[in-house]
């Protein structure tokens, strides 16, 4: 099965268990990833979270039950609220009108529909990329919990995310971490100074880091990454929009044709000394891959 095909299947088991418990774990090994993987992926490519997707399918599915003359109660129990207070709120939230008004005839009502995912081919401008082999490496440094990756996409995404990220490294800049941590370098990983996203099913965080195997300050967090292949992706532009335009395209352009997989839930930003907010400064992203079956 392919990347997209897998997608849409995993979207398929979704849809099939709206009313019920819809396991994200088992939605993803359609796709042939891990729960985290998939929360991630599929944030990019929908512009939205998945828990944000399945509780606006719910709702739909909901209105559409009860224009159908379905008692309120039934339908709340149905799409997993505990009460009908709680759902009403929902409800309301989402259409405008109360569960009880959407049951009369003519209530006007709004349904958000299921996702497909397609390939599409855009004509934008070529995406630069390479494949490393690179051993373990230690990242040593802060780091940030960006929320339960239950309800967020990937922080970079919002702008709320990229002005909390911004934050992060201003105030890492005027403490003094930064000089700090581009002191433990030794080259045993990417040089520069580092944005790590760890996105796993628990939550997600993100870490200013270097990489280093030299004894770390009390004040570090430390993130133990294994070797493997890493896919490494040229970005040019100010970091505060090219980073996140190019993440985009790894998840719609790159990964549905490449014939890899991603392996793990990390990715890295490289960024090098230099003015970030310049139109031509380059940094990097590295996504870790294997092969995809078949591919």
């Amino acid at each position: 099965m392919g990347w997209i095909e897998g997608l849409n299947a995993s979207v398929d088991y979704i849809e099939e268990h709206l009313d019920g418990d819809v396991d994200i774990a088992r939605a993803a090994s359609f796709a042939s990833c891990t729960e985290g993987q998939f929360r991630r992926t599929f944030s990019y490519l929908a512009e939205m979270g998945l828990a944000e997707y399945v509780r606006k399918r719910r709702l739909s599915c909901a209105a559409l039950d009860l224009s159908r003359g379905e008692r309120v109660l039934d339908v709340a129990v149905r799409y997993g609220y505990s009460s009908p207070t709680a759902f009403n709120r929902a409800f309301q939230e989402a259409f405008g009108v109360s569960p009880s008004e959407a049951r009369r005839p003519g209530a006007p009502l709004l349904v958000f529909p299921r996702c497909t995912f397609a390939l599409t081919v855009t004509g934008a401008a070529p995406l630069s990329w390479r494949v490393v082999p690179q051993p373990g490496m230690r990242l040593v440094g802060i780091a940030a919990f960006c929320g339960g990756a239950q309800g967020n996409p990937l922080v970079q995404m919002s702008s709320s995310g990229r002005e909390g990220l911004s934050n992060l490294w201003e105030s890492a800049s005027q403490d003094g971490v930064i000089e700090q941590l581009i002191a433990l370098t030794d080259g045993s990983g990417p040089q520069g100074i580092l944005g790590v996203n760890v996105c796993k099913d628990d939550g997600q965080s993100y870490q200013i880091a270097v990489a280093s195997s030299r004894e770390a300050p009390a004040w570090a967090d430390e993130i133990h990454v294994p070797s493997g292949l890493w896919a490494v992706f040229d970005c040019t532009g100010p970091c505060s929009t090219a980073t996140a335009e190019h993440y985009r395209r790894v998840y719609s352009e790159w990964l549905p044709s490449s014939g890899y997989r991603l392996s793990g839930d990390v990715s890295i930003e490289v960024y090098p000394q230099g003015d970030f907010s310049s139109t031509s400064y380059r940094s990097e992203i590295w996504m870790p891959i294997s092969k995809r079956p078949g591919a």
